[in-house]
């Protein structure tokens, strides 16, 4: 692969997003050329503009929010992984057709180990059951770790649950699960600075990540910071991801190092 690269990030409303910075920093890294644009894309447009990439020579893009599940019907073929989640974050355009991925999880195991911490021993709370928290949910059993979500409604009955634990948004169940845990992950669209549930709730020690990132830190991760616990927003599993999704595009191990340096990972 040599020339000019083509990638893409799909979302909307799309309004903030480092996933181009990213694009460009793994192909430099790597000795190519690359250009990658942020297009806004309604739900609606979501099959024609993969058609207009695949036409163009685009060799993949990642999709964020709303897309990911809308996707999987988009592709021609699903991983494993992607399937079970029901959710595809990154497409690679074959001669062959669309393929999806789901590098979410995989790349948030990889941002749990560069913070010292372990799915075998460190039970996970994941505050939402939305699509973000089924990518981390199949990825952190596969990895034998105990998993509890907390949400309004009980998850339905499908695969990506397999394995997890549930307990309904506010119940003392809830509480206590969150007090035992040692990783509590924000996979909801509250993000002020009370956030999904009060940063007193979680025990010292307790790792606390958000997934959604913008310019500057979030009020919850602010707030938990500020009450001694390690939080992280999410740009850190989004330079985890990115790094596998660029190593499936480019056929060759993508470094850390240019992504995290790209947008200022750590933080």
């Amino acid at each position: 692969m040599s020339g000019g690269i083509r990638l893409a990030v799909l979302g909307d409303p799309l309004r903030y997003t480092r996933s181009p910075d990213l694009h460009r920093a793994g192909a430099r890294a790597l000795g190519y050329e690359c250009t990658s644009d942020a297009i806004r894309t309604p739900p609606e447009a979501l099959g024609s503009t993969l058609a207009r990439l695949a036409a163009e020579g685009y060799v993949g893009c990642n999709l964020t929010m709303p897309l990911k599940e809308l996707a999987l019907a988009q592709v021609n073929e699903a991983s494993p992984l992607a399937q079970r989640a029901r959710s595809v974050n990154t497409i690679t355009f074959r001669a062959g057709g669309l393929y999806g991925e789901s590098t979410d999880g995989p790349g948030f195991l990889d941002l749990l180990a560069s913070l010292d911490r372990s799915p075998d021993r460190d039970p996970v709370v994941l505050l939402g059951a939305g699509g973000a928290a089924r990518s981390l949910a199949v990825a952190l059993t596969n990895a034998g770790a105990m998993v509890t979500t907390v949400s309004r409604r009980e998850p339905s009955h499908e695969e990506a649950w397999r394995g997890t634990a549930w307990c309904e948004w506010g119940s003392p169940e809830a509480h206590t699960a969150i007090l035992a845990a040692h990783i509590v992950v924000n996979a909801t669209p509250l993000h002020d600075a009370e956030g999904p549930v009060p940063v007193s709730e979680c025990s010292k020690g307790t790792l606390l990540l958000d997934l959604t990132y913008g310019e500057t830190l979030t009020p919850w991760v602010v707030a938990a910071r500020a009450n001694g616990l390690e939080a992280f927003d999410g740009l850190g599993l989004l330079v985890h991801q990115a790094r596998h999704s660029l190593s499936n595009w480019f056929g060759r191990e993508v470094p850390l190092a240019p992504l995290a340096h790209a947008v200022g990972w750590p933080r």
